[in-house]
């Protein structure tokens, strides 16, 4: 009843260290990717649901959005874990939107789109009962979203797909291309889960129209001060995220987007 506390129950504060002893971990043993879906973080375009239909209170075109806990962001710190270069099918937004399928980069569905696509960069898959669906190339990063203390606050995954392109290759050469000494002089690549990233949005024009792209920025202006300590719990959070999706255990969270999480080709976006 409301208002009772339960018999025995004890309240517990943020950060106390609880041990659960042998207790821990137990009754998600027979969980797989079908239980744990990660949310998409998107950045809202004119055209949106959420900003044209206003079905979220306060939506406004360059915010970053939690399709899962329909959060509204400005900004967020980022730690990316895995990436995955895929193709994505889409039903067209106009009818009425919805993920159907994941390919890979050697699916025959893929080859085939491209050999029959009529636009370059336009691909399509026949539906069956006919019509046709958007095959859309897209990178994704999956990591961990940090909290204003940098701790580990939830997983999340980001879609770059038409002109997002260019933002998600010009981070990862920049961090790919970076190095750091080791004791005995060696120059190494610190791993993709060691950086912190400040992910935003901003402003772009393309066939004299706007729209907003992803940023991605070091979290402390440059590189080598953003890095994480190697054991850290906010690096280890976002190894966790990436080892969960390459083994199947978890996967970005489809049926929270309309079209929108892929960007399904980008219908308001000008090219």
């Amino acid at each position: 009843m409301a208002g009772k506390e339960v018999a025995g129950k004890k309240s517990t504060e943020v950060g106390q260290v609880i041990d659960y002893g042998e207790d821990a971990g137990a009754g998600f043993e027979n969980q797989s990717r079908e239980d744990i879906s990660i949310p998409f973080i998107t950045v809202l375009q004119a055209l949106s649901p959420q900003v044209s239909k206003e079905t979220v209170e306060g939506a406004k075109s360059g915010m970053l959005f939690n399709t899962v806990t329909e959060e509204l962001i400005d900004d967020v710190t980022f730690v990316p874990g895995y990436t995955e270069h895929v193709y994505v099918e889409w039903v067209p937004r106009k009818e009425g939107g919805g993920f159907v399928a994941l390919h890979q980069m050697d699916s025959p569905v893929v080859a085939k789109a491209k050999d029959e696509s009529e636009e370059f960069g336009k691909l399509k898959v026949d539906r069956e009962g006919g019509g046709q669906n958007d095959l859309v190339e897209t990178f994704y990063v999956y990591g961990s979203i940090l909290d204003e203390d940098d701790n580990p606050e939830s997983m999340a995954v980001i879609a770059f797909t038409s002109s997002k392109i260019k933002i998600y290759r010009k981070w990862n050469t920049s961090i790919r291309m970076f190095t750091v000494k080791t004791e005995d002089g060696r120059k190494v690549r610190p791993p993709m889960f060691a950086h912190r990233v400040k992910l935003g949005s901003q402003k772009e024009q393309a066939n004299g129209e706007e729209y907003f792209n992803f940023t991605l920025k070091p979290a402390n202006g440059k590189i080598k001060d953003s890095l994480l300590e190697p054991g850290c719990e906010a690096l280890e959070s976002a190894r966790s995220v990436g080892e969960m999706v390459k083994s199947g255990l978890a996967k970005a969270a489809h049926d929270s987007v309309d079209g929108e999480g892929g960007d399904n080709a980008d219908e308001d976006i000008p090219f």
